[in-house]
């Protein structure tokens, strides 16, 4: 069975696994965009200023596990 998991980097550069374990990969997602919404709100009273969005360097990924095997299934990086 398949597990999602989260993995955020802010716009410091330090990356944080998140501890919760997502059933579905659309609530990893869900859960990865309201970090990022937080962390753009926490970066714009910092810093005074609208970013339009974009926090920084702040992004995630999640990846699904399937026992011993590690696969990437979303980026929020648009290339």
């Amino acid at each position: 069975m398949k597990a999602y998991v989260l993995t955020f980097t802010y716009p410091d550069g330090h990356s944080e696994e998140i501890e919760e374990i997502f059933v579905t990969q659309e609530k990893a997602v869900s859960y990865g965009q309201a970090l990022m919404n937080q962390v753009s709100g926490t970066e714009q009273f910092k810093h005074g200023r609208y970013s339009g969005g974009h926090p920084g360097l702040a992004y995630f990924v999640v990846h699904a596990k399937d026992g011993n095997e590690k696969e990437l299934v979303y980026s929020s990086i648009k290339m």
